[in-house]
């Protein structure tokens, strides 16, 4: 797929000749579930054996930052190079291994909120999809547990069955998020000035611009600048309830990651 080529989804195609429809397009992180997807593999992916937090310490730190206090530049795109650094050589099935129960503690810790705005959308007959930059392999299967439309997340190149630790597509992040966007409305014939795009990140101003329609939810502090400046609705969130047992398994991450740091200098 080029950077012009709409992404996988599973819906079928409307003809160009149709009436536009309007899509949603949901945020992962921070937005559908609580904290950082890239954080929560990361720790199940060290705990399977699968990385070695010596080479990914200052990445992962920064994730967890993202989780705790919704801000941490850049994190999607300082962290995703580094983890597929991190995979190449292993298989693909070592990973499919750790998706499930994986998928499952996400959705366990998805906003209620959200997930209710969502099968809102559906039941207004309008095509969702989740938009993330984190791995096809997690986005797609929640995706398809929550009853989207399709994903749009960045995918790992796999030869043989093996991570290359290359990407077959663009990173889908920041801008990138806009141009697959852009691409599904032109193939699926969407009205992008009456659809809908959710997110918590400044990094997702590209999509949330594309729309006629951005909502801000629980806004990192760049982003609730921007909402405030031109009107944007901003919906606020509480924590849930499980927020005491995210930070207790992050805290571990942490321990885990300095570690890790004061080993890979010393080495």
């Amino acid at each position: 797929m080029s950077e012009t080529a709409a992404p996988q989804t599973t819906d079928a195609s409307k003809g160009s000749g149709a009436e536009p429809q309007i899509a949603v397009f949901f945020d992962l992180d921070r937005t559908i579930i609580e904290g950082s997807s890239i954080s929560q593999f990361g720790y199940a992916a060290w705990q399977a054996g699968i990385i070695d937090l010596r080479h990914i310490w200052t990445e992962l730190g920064r994730a967890v930052l993202f989780d705790i206090f919704g801000e941490a530049k850049d994190v999607a795109q300082r962290t995703i190079p580094k983890l597929l650094e991190t995979i190449k050589g292993h298989s693909q099935a070592e990973l499919m291994e750790l998706r499930e129960p994986l998928v499952r503690q996400m959705l366990d810790e998805a906003r209620p909120e959200t997930l209710r705005l969502l099968r809102l959308h559906a039941r207004m007959g309008r095509d969702c999809y989740l938009v993330s930059a984190s791995a096809i392999e997690i986005v797609g299967a929640i995706a398809d547990e929550l009853g989207f439309a399709g994903a749009i997340a960045t995918e790992a190149e796999v030869v043989d069955g093996i991570y290359t630790g290359r990407l077959s597509e663009p990173f889908r992040h920041g801008a990138e998020k806009a141009t697959a966007i852009a691409a599904l409305a032109e193939e699926k014939n969407y009205d992008l000035s009456l659809s809908f795009a959710y997110s918590d990140s400044y990094n997702d101003l590209a999509m949330l611009e594309l729309v006629g329609i951005p909502v801000v939810v629980n806004p990192d502090r760049r982003l609730a600048d921007v909402a405030y400046e031109r009107g944007w609705p901003v919906v606020e969130f509480a924590q849930p309830h499980h927020k005491l047992v995210q930070r207790l398994r992050l805290g571990l991450l942490i321990a885990a990651a300095f570690v890790a740091g004061r080993l890979s200098r010393r080495s």
